[in-house]
């Protein structure tokens, strides 16, 4: 047993290592059939973890609908609904594709990706662009005529000219922005204006000397990061995942290498089991709902890829970083604190990268260890969007992930390894 400990010790402080390492640049802009492992023309990517088409959750279905009435893969909303039954078009996880997706994740071939290398280990990773503000955009389950217009300009204009600004640009580093951007008020998952604002910043220059595009083009797309303030929430989530995949399948591990949330399920993924789901039914979103009519009632369980903030140490595990995030829950600076040295109990280190002004400049927690999430009972805080049941997005908040995929993780650790 002493030994197993040691392996388990050893393994985590190598996990940590690797974590704390990486160095996350966004490198390209591309539709995804060029740059997305796996991807085909007929495929259709959604937030994970892996589920049944008949299982899925409204805002992922009418999501995936939409994405393939887009690309042209059916004439219908039924014709799409039997070829994705026939498996004629194939609906996957995000994260199987080293990829992540905000809210429902809908990601198609021609999607522009946000491209980001983990220069320190060689790996990729990838994450659909912002489809800016709105309550009704295709990853929050909504699809119509101007979304699809929309999705069009994003695929025709704004991915072409960001990937000429990025390419020009030679690399941005985005471990650099959220650094700074924590000391400037983001938590950098429901607050990303300074980040946002520190990538516009390092994209100016290029952006206005590329060639080959109209000023029109130009003006549109720079207007529409402006006023996008989430816009760099994606290339976080995927730097936070190419920080993450060199950890995966590393030997005696317990820190989690993933957290994703359907709308019907939660799971997690751990660096000493790999591959594997553990999964709960997601909770329901503590939060404010952005119209009156809007209620519990209204709203689906927790959705989407973004918890790979939370993976990192950021979102709800720093949100005295960004106090603005707790008028969604009624909360105080106090409260946020209390919070950070809650997720501190379930983590094996601190990461010196990511400071938090309110709290004298403490290093942010990071790696949750399952181990200690079981013993203390202290479940992982995630600050996060609340989506209508049918599609849409209705209000902001915080969730905290189900013990029951912990517990099975450890379980299935002791499995494992305890033999």
């Amino acid at each position: 047993m002493t030994d197993l400990k040691q392996k388990i010790e050893a393994a985590n402080q190598k996990t940590i290592e690797i974590i704390l390492s990486g160095s996350p640049m966004l490198v390209d802009v591309a539709p995804a059939r060029e740059v997305v492992p796996g991807m085909t023309a007929n495929m259709i990517l959604h937030s994970a973890p892996a589920i049944a088409w008949e299982d899925m959750c409204g805002p992922h279905k009418v999501g995936v609908i939409g994405a393939a009435l887009w690309e042209g893969l059916a004439s219908s909303p039924e014709d799409a609904d039997s070829k994705i039954r026939r498996g004629e078009i194939l609906v996957e996880p995000c994260h199987h594709h080293d990829s992540v997706g905000a809210g429902a994740g809908i990601t198609s071939a021609s999607t522009p990706m946000l491209v980001v290398e983990n220069t320190t280990y060689g790996n990729r990773a990838y994450s659909c662009i912002s489809e800016g503000g709105g309550l009704r955009l295709l990853k929050w389950g909504a699809y119509d005529e101007d979304i699809a217009k929309h999705l069009s300009w994003q695929a025709e204009v704004l991915g072409p000219v960001l990937q000429k600004a990025v390419r020009a640009s030679g690399g941005i580093d985005v471990k650099s922005i959220v650094s700074r951007a924590v000391q400037m008020g983001d938590e950098c998952h429901n607050r990303t204006v300074a980040s946002t604002g520190l990538f516009l910043k390092e994209l100016y220059g290029p952006l206005v000397d590329i060639d080959g595009v109209s000023d029109k083009d130009l003006l549109d797309s720079i207007r529409f990061m402006v006023e996008a303030d989430q816009f760099f929430l994606h290339g976080i989530m995927a730097a936070a995942k190419a920080i993450l995949l060199p950890a995966k399948g590393l030997s005696h591990s317990t820190i989690v290498t993933a957290m994703a949330r359907n709308g019907v399920e939660f799971g997690i993924q751990v660096a000493g089991l790999g591959d594997r789901w553990f999964r709960a039914p997601a909770n329901p979103v503590n939060g404010l709902y952005f119209r009156s009519e809007w209620s519990d009632k209204d709203a689906a369980p927790d959705l989407g890829d973004s918890a790979i903030t939370e993976t990192v140490g950021l979102g709800g595990f720093i949100q005295p970083a960004a106090p603005t995030v707790q008028q969604y829950v009624q909360g105080s600076l106090q409260q946020a604190i209390a919070n950070t040295q809650e997720m501190t109990q379930i983590c094996a280190a601190s990461n010196n990268d990511v400071r938090i002004p309110a709290m004298d400049f403490a290093a942010a927690p990071i790696g949750i260890d399952i181990r200690k999430v079981v013993q203390t009972g202290i479940a992982p805080l995630i600050d996060t969007a609340i989506t209508h049941k049918e599609g849409g997005l209705i209000g902001a908040g915080e969730v905290r992930a189900p013990i029951a995929c912990f517990e099975q993780a450890l379980k299935a650790f002791a499995a494992e390894y305890m033999q």
